[in-house]
């Protein structure tokens, strides 16, 4: 594959791609609380509860947005190869998901045993705790899936009038922003989805060649640094924390913030800047970009397994040695982070090589056409969302019947290979 590449590939994409889910395994890894308290209960959570001053690291490790931007430009290349042929937006919608979703499935049918045999077994609330640990990365699945089936229709609508549909859509997510502020209900929900769909949108324009380059874009950035560092220690709403914090108000991404935006445009824009130098360098080491190459075959099988190994650990520790109950933040609970993250890495590689042969099937499965209409890829694609999101929820009672659902989509519309069944519009 390394080696089939054109040469004038933008090898700064895969390599991004790479670096985001790494980045992701590794934030998780270190944010991860668990320890025991008084009574030997493990007692779980986030870093970020316990040592607010750590909010500045996530500006670090908070690469979502740059994956979006990513992902519009992969979607506006792979479209545009699509319409060329004369392609259909379903059959296009149907062979993203078939290529991204399958590892997922395979993720839910594991989970789905662990929760009817611990909860055979009497272990259903420690179950469930590992359960909504293990779905903490499928927020981001679910808004890309959405985002992902809204693009055959994105995609013409940015290319009609690209300024104006900048600013249509991001009047909007001012608009609900706002709406949000002002404590409104239900309806600043919307940019879940339009706040994602911003970033993908950034990346189409890369893809057309819209934004600008060098110095200049690299000094855009620098405005988006200067903007976020005001909005986040002036005394407005926004929080430093660039990452989910449970419980905290104006959390950045549940849904995202204004300051969210702005960061995601500076570090994406920074990213973007630096894309031509990153390409030559991978072009001119060709162990490297095969290296790119081989583990975006495998981003995906990490990004999604990733606490399902710290998830094995904690629970091996808790049921032998015991977990420490060292303060969280203190010398002692970091010393205890390295074996941790070790051992989280070390149980991790053997399940991304039993479950990484399943993504790489999906990616290089032919496409085929859907058998359906517009309207049915769409319902998938909702209820396919609507389940990730119902998993990661934390509750076993709408947990559960989401797991059957992934499972049931994943053995016949998501599978890649075999016979599909008819789902009409």
């Amino acid at each position: 594959m390394a080696s089939k590449v054109k040469s004038d590939r933008n090898r700064a994409i895969d390599f991004y791609r790479v670096v985001a889910m790494l980045a992701v395994a590794f934030g998780h890894w270190l944010a991860l609380v668990a320890v025991s308290d008084a009574e030997g209960n493990i007692v779980g959570g986030n870093a970020l509860e316990f040592v607010p001053a750590l909010s500045w690291a996530t500006w670090l490790l908070q690469v979502m947005p740059l994956f979006f931007v990513v992902g519009g430009f992969s979607s506006a290349m792979s479209l545009d190869s699509h319409n060329r042929a004369n392609g259909r937006a379903q059959d296009w919608i149907a062979a993203r998901l078939r290529r991204m979703l399958p590892p997922a499935v395979v993720l839910a049918a594991t989970w789905l045993v662990v929760l009817v045999a611990g909860t055979a077994a009497g272990q259903g609330a420690l179950v469930a705790t590992a359960l909504h640990a293990a779905a903490i990365p499928l927020w981001f699945l679910a808004n890309y899936t959405i985002d992902t089936a809204l693009a055959p229709f994105v995609l013409p609508a940015f290319r009609r009038n690209p300024a104006r549909f900048a600013a249509a859509i991001g009047g909007a997510f001012l608009f609900f922003e706002a709406l949000r502020i002002a404590d409104v209900a239900v309806v600043p929900h919307i940019n879940w989805v339009l706040g994602w769909l911003i970033f993908q949108v950034t990346g189409m324009a890369w893809r057309d060649g819209l934004l600008p380059t060098g110095a200049k874009l690299y000094a855009i950035a620098a405005g988006f640094w200067a903007a976020t560092i005001a909005l986040v220690t002036t005394g407005g709403p926004w929080i430093v924390s660039m990452v989910n914090i449970p419980g905290v108000e104006n959390s950045p991404t549940a849904p995202p913030t204004l300051s969210l935006m702005t960061f995601g445009f500076a570090f994406s824009l920074t990213a973007v800047a630096a894309a031509p130098r990153v390409s030559a360098a991978l072009a001119a080491r060709p162990k490297a970009w095969t290296a790119v190459v081989g583990a975006n075959t495998v981003a995906m099988s990490v990004y999604l397994w990733h606490m399902t190994a710290a998830i094995i650990v904690t629970a091996a520790m808790h049921f032998t040695v015991g977990l420490p109950s060292h303060e969280v933040g203190s010398a002692a609970w970091w010393m205890f982070k390295i074996p941790m993250i070790i051992g989280s890495l070390i149980v991790l590689a053997p399940i991304v090589m039993m479950v990484a042969s399943v993504e790489r099937k999906a990616l290089l499965a032919p496409r085929r056409a859907w058998n359906g209409g517009i309207g049915s890829i769409f319902a998938v694609a909702i209820v396919t969302s609507t389940a990730l999101k119902l998993w990661s929820s934390g509750y076993i009672a709408t947990a559960g019947p989401a797991l059957v659902v992934l499972v049931a989509l994943g053995a016949t519309v998501l599978r890649p290979t075999k016979t599909e069944v008819v789902v009409t519009s």
